[in-house]
């Protein structure tokens, strides 16, 4: 049986299985960096996180994000296919655990970067644009600087970010979902 895609995202959204979800992270790269933070926002209700408790001892974390991730029927992030996941995945190899399993996951980058034209493309300047009454929260060179060698003074600012990334993410979402007419794996 098949389902309109906007009849699916009716349902997720509907059943509470539609997730928003963002990671804070030390870096870019899985091997040399590890994961600080994972946020969650369930569709219209408030995010929640998991955070470390020291920078790079990230197993409880992702193991967490994962058992998390896999409880929902749908996920939505930004850029999510391209870092988020893979972060997730990467990190989770290391402490040798298996991959997440695939879901439902709507992709807010690609969809919108295949739906409008755009000078910028980030989730920040997409939700000033759009003058959505939530803002990208940005961190300073200071504070990334600081996490790795204070990690519990600091990691309060970072689960604010991400958790301002969620909710963030859900208003972007909720401004285009009119655009959205495919959720892949």
């Amino acid at each position: 049986m098949n389902i309109d895609t906007q009849e699916y995202l009716d349902l997720v959204e509907a059943t509470s299985k539609l997730v928003f979800v963002d990671i804070e992270a030390s870096g870019l790269r899985g091997d040399y960096n590890s994961v600080l933070c994972v946020s969650f926002k369930p569709y219209g209700k408030d995010p929640y996180s998991f955070a470390v408790k020291q920078a790079g001892n990230d197993q409880k974390v992702v193991r967490e994000a994962k058992s998390e991730l896999e409880s929902y029927s749908a996920w939505c992030g930004y850029f999510s296919k391209g870092f988020d996941l893979p972060m997730l995945n990467t990190r989770l190899l290391k402490w040798g655990a298996k991959p997440i399993e695939k879901r439902p996951h709507l992709d807010m980058y690609w969809m919108l970067k295949s739906n409008i034209l755009t000078a910028r493309r980030s989730q920040g300047h997409l939700l000033s644009w759009l003058e959505t009454p939530e803002e990208k929260m940005t961190v300073s060179a200071e504070v990334w600087n600081r996490i790795l060698s204070n990690t519990k003074e600091e990691m309060p600012l970072m689960i604010q970010r991400c958790e301002s990334d969620v909710r963030g993410l859900e208003a972007l979402y909720t401004r285009t979902r009119h655009l959205v007419n495919e959720v892949k794996r």
